[in-house]
């Protein structure tokens, strides 16, 4: 029962502190008006290649830009797979034994942004992607959200059809190609090397399989430039990616990248032409899914001029609660989605 309380306990502080404010010191509006734009004739197009020079591993905030742009500038990311080119098409089950973890999620960056400061929110329009010529997937004893589901480990390599449409399982089974970035983020403003896999609140490991081409993400800025990484190209994966991997491939990201000024955000959020959504990370699901509709409820209420209560109802009959990150435990993360359809 003390535990019980305890939640319900936090639970209210989380939802008051919200409310009062502390989840955004200013109020967040993604139009354009609070952009740092540049003229048509001063955006420039970046090509960041996957040469080791320009490959890292964890977050930190003493890392020496690799690129310096401007905002509104645009930028092709080369990244390599998340396994660092330890798996190729040629690859077996035996391999996986020898898979150095240390090397897990090479990032290409970071990208510093000269405009960029903390407190800022560094929007991030995603405007293609280019997929690699094949993909893989490991699981095994261990591993994923159900640790002990299986006793062996367990690898698939994936090739694609000739249109790059679907990913073959086996005949008969084949999964539609939804390429995204399973790692994008920003240098957070704590001092020392950070492991990227679990997702924080300067984005990384959040494996949101919604951010592909035509989605645009909303990162908090914690120092000067931002310095911003991506990488973990994923061919397709569903919500959870539960087994630990998606159908991870090299890739090319094309990203516009914004400076967006007096506005502000605790933690990820994304939208495109369908839904606005917020994110929560936590230490249970729970924690996660609480947070990510808390955001909800403080967007809709500044971003619409609802009451709390009125934001509060208008998610229970129209929010949607993804599961996007649920393998990396104790280490979680929910999206909240709203659709952008009910509002006429």
């Amino acid at each position: 029962m003390d535990q019980v309380n305890n939640v319900l306990f936090d639970r209210r502080n989380f939802i008051k502190g919200t409310l009062a404010g502390t989840f955004a010191a200013k109020a967040f509006c993604t139009d354009k008006k609070h952009s740092v734009d540049a003229t048509e004739s001063d955006v420039e197009h970046h090509f960041l290649t996957r040469q080791q020079k320009n490959i890292h591993n964890r977050w930190n905030k003493d890392l020496i830009p690799v690129l310096y742009v401007h905002s509104g500038d645009t930028v092709t990311i080369e990244t390599r797979d998340a396994s660092d080119g330890h798996y190729t098409p040629e690859s077996i089950k035996n391999d996986i034994a020898t898979m150095d973890s240390s090397k897990v999620h090479p990032l290409t960056g970071p990208i510093y942004l000269e405009e960029a400061k903390p407190g800022d929110v560094l929007r991030i329009d995603i405007l293609g992607y280019e997929l690699g010529e094949w993909g893989w997937t490991v699981t095994g004893k261990g591993r994923g959200f159900l640790p002990d589901v299986v006793s062996d480990s367990y690898l698939k390599i994936w090739h694609y059809d000739n249109d790059k449409r679907y990913a073959i399982f086996r005949d008969g089974i084949r999964v539609t190609l939804n390429p995204f970035c399973g790692v994008m983020g920003v240098a957070w403003e704590e001092t020392g090397e950070f492991r990227t896999i679990p997702p924080r609140k300067n984005g990384g490991n959040m494996d949101i399989k919604y951010l592909t081409a035509g989605t645009t993400l909303y990162l908090p800025v914690f120092v000067k430039g931002a310095l911003f990484s991506a990488g973990d190209g994923h061919a397709a994966q569903g919500d959870g990616e539960v087994c630990i991997t998606a159908i991870e491939t090299e890739l090319n990201a094309t990203v516009k990248l914004t400076v967006m000024k007096n506005v502000s955000i605790n933690e990820p959020q994304y939208e495109n032409n369908d839904i606005y959504a917020t994110t929560g990370f936590g230490t249970t699901i729970i924690e996660a899914a609480q947070k990510a509709t808390g955001f909800m409820i403080n967007h809709l209420s500044i971003q619409y001029r609802l009451s709390t209560d009125e934001a509060y109802a208008l998610c229970s009959v129209a929010m949607d609660l993804k599961i996007c990150e649920a393998v990396d435990m104790p280490h979680y993360l929910v999206s909240a989605h709203i659709p952008k359809s009910i509002f006429v």
